[in-house]
């Protein structure tokens, strides 16, 4: 596991016992770190630029672009793309450039890979890239400033979380889109469950979980979570068992688990929490750490 410091310092740990196997420095402050699957790198994003770090021998790169560098995606264990600046760049495992994306109207915010890492979803404006081509092959246009993507690992979806306030999708097989809004705040987090059939978020003191099975959520009200008054963190846990994490600016982290009615996870022909939930309904209320 690797535990960023906002200062930059990252240190790379042994997740079963704890013991540090590697510290390294991002000038200028840390804002997100990546590993792919398996861990056999890691990617740290910041303020000032980024850094790729290579667990087989320890070789750290570290380029202080003087670009903001937001988000970092691994196509797999050998490609992955970082925002910088205006522009998006695809390196390998020896950080060296394979292709860049033409710069985009604003900063990429965000990062997405497609089709089993032949296509790169950049937000800024939502642009799909193939590999190496700069230009777009195919844009989602949206009027507003997108901060966070996600795209269902069913590859059906592609959702923004924006500064006005609203989740934005789009249905990737034919761009029909659908607006969410009226959240208190701005969306900046954003995270499906290894279903796809789950997208939940932040912009507001709840946490929201949105229904994506079926047709998807148009015309459905979305779960409702409480328990932090500002969320800095939420995440899913691997596998279908709908197990879910979120972190509070007063320290506190909740972890959440599907209501008891909800059909079974192993079903093939159903998914977790398909019952429409009215507006006021939650979940059972969360573990407390």
């Amino acid at each position: 596991m690797a535990v960023a410091g906002a200062e930059g310092t990252v240190r790379v740990l042994d997740a079963a016992m704890g013991a540090e196997m590697e510290e390294l420095e991002l000038p200028g402050g840390a804002l997100k770190v990546q590993l792919p699957s398996p861990a056999r790198h890691l990617a740290v994003t910041g303020p000032m630029g980024y850094a790729l770090w290579r667990r087989t021998d320890g070789r750290t790169v570290v380029r202080e672009s003087g670009a903001w560098s937001s988000s970092a995606a691994w196509a797999n264990d050998e490609r992955v793309a970082v925002a910088s600046g205006r522009v998006a760049l695809v390196l390998d495992a020896d950080s060296e450039e394979l292709w860049r994306t033409e710069p985009a109207a604003s900063t990429v915010t965000d990062l997405a890979w497609l089709r089993r890492g032949r296509r790169l979803a950049a937000a800024g404006a939502v642009r799909g890239h193939e590999r190496h081509t700069a230009q777009p092959v195919v844009t989602y246009p949206y009027i507003g400033s997108h901060l966070a993507l996600a795209v269902a690992p069913t590859e059906k979806w592609i959702c923004s979380g924006n500064q006005d306030a609203s989740i934005h999708i789009w249905r990737t097989r034919d761009g029909s889109e659908l607006t969410m809004s009226g959240y208190p705040e701005k969306v900046s987090r954003l995270d499906f469950d290894d279903t796809g059939f789950w997208l939940t978020a932040d912009g507001a003191p709840d946490l929201t979980v949105w229904d994506f099975s079926g047709k998807g959520p148009a015309g459905t009200a979305p779960r409702q979570l409480r328990c932090h008054e500002t969320i800095t963190a939420l995440a899913w846990r691997p596998g279908p068992a709908g197990h879910l994490a979120s972190g509070g600016h007063d320290g506190t982290v909740a972890l959440w688990y599907p209501p008891p009615d909800s059909p079974p996870t192993g079903c093939d022909r159903c998914a977790p929490w398909t019952t429409r939930a009215p507006q006021s309904a939650r979940w059972p209320g969360p573990d407390r750490t």
